[in-house]
């Protein structure tokens, strides 16, 4: 019964487990886990549709601000306070400023590179025919 339940290769698949370090599922090398991601985004993500694009977007957002989080880890400071006085809520205002004045910047100069939804959202706020 253990066969059919857990598969013709369980004992092999036991025995390997008990000779590689560290928990089950989880990568040896950083890079392996980066490598397998990339190759489910390629193939399960890879093709254009709205809503990938929306996740893809989504998860890049969160990898930006992620990367801040490692950066502030390595300097052995709390997020966003790098210099003295610089804490989030001081922060926050800044990123805001910069992302829209990028957006709008993107938007007077070459609106052809925004997304599609973003850009008819800015003409019907900002243009008038």
């Amino acid at each position: 019964l253990r066969i059919i339940v857990d598969g013709p290769y369980a004992i092999e698949r036991r025995r390997i487990a008990s000779a590689t370090p560290g928990a089950p599922g989880l990568p040896h090398r950083p890079h392996h886990a980066f490598l397998a991601g990339a190759l489910g985004g390629y193939v399960v993500w890879g093709r254009y549709s709205n809503v990938n694009h929306q996740l893809l977007l989504y998860l890049a957002s969160r990898v930006f601000v992620g990367c801040f989080k490692l950066a502030s880890e390595r300097v052995r400071a709390p997020p966003f306070s790098w210099r003295k006085g610089l804490g989030f809520a001081n922060a926050y205002p800044w990123a805001a400023a910069g992302i829209w004045g990028t957006v709008m910047a993107l938007f007077e100069g070459r609106p052809d590179v925004l997304h599609h939804s973003l850009r008819r959202s800015m003409d019907e706020i900002y243009r008038y025919d």
